[in-house]
């Protein structure tokens, strides 16, 4: 039951993109992140019980190895420990995470560019800070690497830095300092006056460890490759913990694959692929995801559109509460199954909000 506001401050002093929500018996009931805080438009009265998402945890004794993996599937920011009432005991941090690497010397004997996601996305430094929200909302990524007119990197900036800003314009304003930039002045300002400069990057031949101690030693989730200054790709704790898994014999992460209907547009294939694939780790924090089809049509006899191609997308998500349907249609694919994925995603968090609050733990091995 506390506010939005109460919770920023804390979030910033111990540098967490998201925090445990729980009960008047300390029982985990919801994880609350800076980007629901963003994607609600959450002012800082809000009480936190309308913003949080569906809880995910481990159980305590739970091993590395597997933290880890649950950790990269849901691409969790932190991962919860609750004991068998599901009462929080403690929470494991990416950087916890890759500090325990680093101590038990088990990062993966390769090099940035090994591991790295490519192609990247970037903002130039002249775009508003509205555009680099939307950008990063849209693409699921948590920051952007700023360059100039010669596609040179000048600085990052990232989601964080955005909701810190925002709250503290509308905090500052309460108290009657009417000289600080409203709202709509800040997200209209250009990126270059409130990136990180000089940004921290490296590049393609360094080594995943020595990738590790600079994530660590300036605190960061990640950060740009480069070549002659020129962003190649970014690489992210994460990036290191997937490499990690590549080398271990177990279940990898559950990916979907596109429909052939993308067989001949690789571009649009990677698009929808991750934007899929993000959902399904989204949706894998609340439900045990058995299954995933996704179907892709072309409805071309269309009167109204004569020529153009309408898109039809159906979603079929089996999991360990039961099978989720749902159907998009749109004449830009991405929109259409974006969508898809909106109403799945409603449907299931509906079905887990009933069982949240009122239900038993769930058993070992279960989010």
């Amino acid at each position: 039951m506390m506010r939005i506001g109460e919770i920023l401050g804390k979030m910033r002093e111990l540098r967490l993109w998201a925090v445990p929500v729980v009960d008047d018996h300390h029982r985990l009931i919801g994880i609350l992140s800076y980007r629901d805080i963003l994607m609600r438009g959450a002012g800082r009265d809000t009480k936190v019980l309308t913003v949080m998402e569906p809880p995910y945890s481990v159980k305590s004794g739970t091993s590395l190895t597997e933290t880890i993996a649950r950790t990269v599937s849901w691409k969790a920011r932190i991962v919860p420990v609750v004991d068998e009432k599901r009462r929080l005991l403690a929470i494991v941090t990416r950087r916890d995470i890759l500090k325990c690497m680093l101590d038990y010397g088990i990062v993966p004997d390769a090099v940035a560019e090994d591991a790295m996601s490519s192609p990247p996305i970037t903002i130039h430094q002249d775009e508003s800070i509205a555009r680099a929200r939307w950008t990063m909302l849209k693409s699921g990524v948590s920051r952007l690497p700023v360059v100039d007119d010669d596609e040179k990197i000048v600085g990052v900036i990232t989601l964080r830095d955005i909701v810190e800003r925002l709250y503290n314009i509308r905090l500052t304003r309460r108290k009657g300092f009417e000289w600080i930039r409203s709202e709509e002045e800040f997200l209209a300002a250009p990126v270059r006056d409130f990136m990180s400069s000089p940004p921290i990057y490296t590049h393609r031949r360094a080594t995943l460890r020595e990738v590790v101690e600079t994530l660590l030693h300036y605190q960061i989730s990640g950060m740009p490759i480069t070549e002659r200054e020129r962003v190649v790709g970014v690489i992210s704790g994460l990036d290191v913990m997937k490499k990690y898994l590549e080398g271990l014999v177990q279940i990898r992460p559950l990916e979907a694959k596109v429909a052939e209907v993308l067989a001949k547009d690789p571009i649009s294939k990677i698009q929808v692929e991750k934007l899929v694939n993000d959902y399904i780790s989204s949706l894998s924090r609340m439900v045990n995801v058995i299954d995933v089809k996704l179907s892709i049509k072309e409805e071309s006899k269309v009167e109204k559109e004569e020529g153009r191609k309408r898109y039809r997308v159906r979603i079929k998500l089996a999991t360990d509460i039961g099978t989720f349907v749902a159907e998009g249609r749109g004449w830009e694919l991405l929109t259409a199954l974006r969508d898809a994925l909106q109403v799945l995603e409603k449907r299931v968090k509906k079905e887990v909000g009933k069982r949240t609050l009122y239900l038993p733990p769930r058993e070992e091995g279960a989010p």
